[in-house]
């Protein structure tokens, strides 16, 4: 009786389906326009339809949290797209009826999954193709990996596809692996069993490459349909592949009653909708033929801001007392750039043009900042009397002088602009200066150091992938200062109390045959209510052009303090980078005061960076010691955007085997740096960042410096300033 009844439900969704597809056949071709054309995200986080995959991804950058929920499992996925053309999720998957411990619900699996999709453009963007792994990196039981083609049409999308793995489920559906007839390897497969006995596979984080699209095979697939009028809501039907009894852990699953089991499926059918918001989707699907899920998904594209800046209006209140005296005109310019949060370093007037040096926290564009400091000195010189043929503005940082944009008067005008950009920025020279030569300018305002700031703030804590829990986190209270001495030295300082956290949920977990040197990273989280994050004195300077040096001393991080420093070599001309840092530290006692450990350790790394400016790919290498001892090296990966995210990946190889270094088997995550003022409509230098690891380990580990040279003179080449044109006088 009950089979009858779930069939009916079936046939019942069926023929409405049917019907309303026929219904919407005679509108008018007007009306399948439709608003939200965005792809929406699966239950597995992957955008996809209901459970299987599709070959869009969404346009980059991106970052998404899907949950997923149904009597069978939770699924968590973090997604994000850094590029237009990968997506990569790190997802975790509890099942409600998998006994772990001796009580069900608490098993806990989590992995890596990618996706590289590709729309050829001679095809005018009707078909992409996509080939994806899933739990490539993980413990490999859920591994599965699928080849994809949707094509597009104006009211709909139709994906098919061949998946192998867990995907080649279903025993009626199944076939022989076409690429078999190319390599006789690919026909064969390491079942779940197998793959857990094998001892290639038995610490997880070891990509399972020789197992990758091999096995028996099955088509997947389904259709999704954008609803008229409806701004972009869609209803999704699919093929659903999935073995669920596969779907699972090893063991516990086989031995689970096969007609009553909530893992039974009835119907290979999927059925949902799909409701888009401005931050997200929300889907509501019928699985298997008997079960209901939900999956929501919540999100943001960064390519832009998101909230829209302010026009520039800048607050000009020039001395009326304007006797065309050149100190005069140099005060009356020091205040009203200060009045707009720019603050001028110096001034001079030669051979009718100005000259002046600016140091600003506000602006991370500098064409923002110079282009503005040159739209107010021209406003002052206006109503002073003084008339110049150029207003060359350079920019300070730390005492060095980094760059220098020299602007035609005529071209700085605000709401009159007669020439069009791409003219101004044929008229604008960008200089690349020494470093000091803003001393030599005539006017030099007093500075009386040291100049102290103070910010009082609330912080999330937090620690993401743990293996017993997703996040664990906490608030605190936090005290940041900075004391500038002098123009090139800083004493900084974090010191923070905890308000609350969950942080003694968690047990550390050092299983590592390694010397400790992140592992005992709860030891950390619960050491002190009070603690001292960071505590140094950092001296950098430009002893040349392209050249920037810092040395260090005091608490760098959470674990670490010592001495040290860098050397970085940024052609101004140039998309390469080299570099060089040296830092010698002990390990601090888990209270986070002054006291430390008996560890000591030198690490060193020779880095390399090339930024490809068409895409705005920033790859980064670096090879030396790292704070176990070990030796290897860091590639990592990234995409910037105009708005200063940045979304990448990365994985560190050193001379510790797999073995010793424990489960996971080499150090890998990714990580993405938000600037703040992405959700305001005012400018800051201030960024938020996270990242996400496998699992923390001891291998291949870095120190944490903040204020890094690579970061600190960022934005210094030709090709990274012109970037920001689109914001000139904006």
């Amino acid at each position: 009786m009950i089979t009858t009844h779930k069939n009916r439900l079936n046939n019942l969704i069926l023929s409405t389906t049917c019907l309303f597809f026929s219904v919407f056949s005679f509108a008018d071709y007007s009306d399948y326009i439709y608003t939200n054309s965005e792809p929406s995200y699966n239950s597995l986080g992957q955008t996809g339809l209901i459970m299987t995959p599709s070959a869009h991804i969404k346009t980059g950058p991106s970052i998404y949290l899907t949950s997923s929920r149904n009597n069978i499992w939770k699924i968590g996925t973090l997604t994000a797209t850094p590029f237009d053309w990968l997506e990569a999720g790190y997802y975790y998957y509890r099942p409600s009826d998998i006994a772990w411990a001796g009580q069900k619900g608490l098993y806990l699996d989590k992995g890596f999954n990618v996706k590289f999709s590709f729309t050829p453009k001679r095809l005018n963007n009707r078909v992409t193709f996509a080939a994806g792994l899933d739990d490539f990196a993980g413990t490999g039981i859920f591994a599965k990996e699928y080849l994809v083609s949707t094509f597009n049409f104006q009211n709909a999308r139709l994906n098919l596809g061949v998946g192998f793995g867990m995907f080649a489920g279903e025993d009626s559906l199944t076939f022989s692996n076409p690429l078999s007839k190319i390599a006789p390897s690919f026909e064969k497969r390491l079942n779940i069993d197998e793959y857990r006995d094998d001892d290639r596979y038995g610490q997880g984080g070891t990509p399972t490459t020789d197992a990758w699209f091999k096995g028996d095979a099955t088509f997947f697939g389904g259709l999704e349909y954008f609803i008229p009028y409806k701004k972009g809501i869609k209803v999704k039907i699919e093929l659903d592949t999935f073995d669920y009894f596969d779907f699972t852990v090893p063991g516990p699953g086989k031995d689970l009653p096969s007609r009553n089991s909530i893992r039974w499926k009835d119907s290979k059918i999927n059925y949902g909708i799909s409701y888009p918001f401005k931050y997200g989707n929300i889907d509501l699907s019928y699985i298997k033929g008997n079960t209901l899920n939900i999956s929501l998904s919540l999100g943001l594209g960064m390519k832009n801001n998101i909230v829209k800046k302010k026009p520039f209006t800048p607050t000009i209140s020039p001395n009326i007392n304007n006797s065309e005296n050149e100190l005069t005109f140099y005060r009356d310019l020091l205040s009203n750039l200060a009045r707009n949060q720019i603050y001028m370093q110096s001034a001079d007037i030669a051979e009718n043009n100005l000259s002046i040096s600016i140091e600003t926290d506000k602006f991370r564009n500098p064409v923002v900042s110079s282009s503005r400091a040159a739209y107010i000195a021209k406003s002052i010189s206006d109503f002073d009397n003084f008339n110049f043929d150029y207003i060359n503005v350079s920019t300070i940082s730390m005492g060095s002088q980094i760059n220098e944009m020299s602007f035609k008067e005529k071209n700085l005008l605000l709401h009159e602009q007669n020439y069009p950009l791409s003219l101004v920025i044929r008229e604008t020279d960008i200089i690349n200066p020494k470093p000091n030569s803003y001393k030599a300018h005539k006017y030099q305002p007093l500075v009386n150091f040291p100049i102290i700031f103070n910010t009082f703030k609330p912080e999330i804590r937090s620690h993401i992938g743990s293996p017993q829990k997703f996040y664990y986190g906490g608030i605190s209270l936090i005290l940041n200062s900075e004391i500038q001495f002098n123009r090139n030295l800083v004493l900084s300082s974090k010191i923070g109390t905890s308000l609350i956290d969950n942080f003694g949920e968690k047990a550390s977990q050092p299983a590592s045959n390694l010397p400790h040197v992140r592992t005992e990273v709860v030891d950390y989280l619960n050491g002190s209510k009070t603690y001292i994050e960071k505590l140094k004195l950092d001296y950098i300077w430009s002893p040349r052009k392209n050249v920037y040096t810092k040395l260090s001393s005091g608490i760098f991080e959470t674990m670490y303090g010592g001495f040290g420093g860098e050397l970085l070599y940024k052609p101004f001309n140039s998309d390469i980078y080299i570099g060089y840092d040296f830092y010698k530290v002990k390990r601090r006692e888990f209270d986070q005061k002054f006291k430390f450990k008996d560890y000591e350790v030198q690490t060193d790394h020779i880095n390399l960076g090339y930024y490809h400016t068409r895409s705005n790919i920033l790859i980064k290498t670096s090879y030396g010691n790292y704070l176990a001892g070990d030796k290897g090296y860091t590639l990592d990966l990234s995409r910037r955007t105009a708005s200063g995210v940045s979304i990448g990946f990365f994985f560190s190889r050193t001379n510790v085997p797999f073995d010793l270094f424990g489960e996971g088997s080499f150090d890998k995550g990714f990580y993405f740096n938000i600037p703040n003022d992405v959700f305001s409509s005012s400018y800051s230098k201030l960024f938020t960042g996270f990242g996400l690891k496998t699992l923390t380990r001891d291998g291949g580990q870095k120190l944490n410096i903040d204020n890094s040279l690579i970061d600190f003179f960022h934005k210094t080449s030709r090709t990274e300033i012109t970037e920001g044109w689109y914001e000139y006088l904006h």
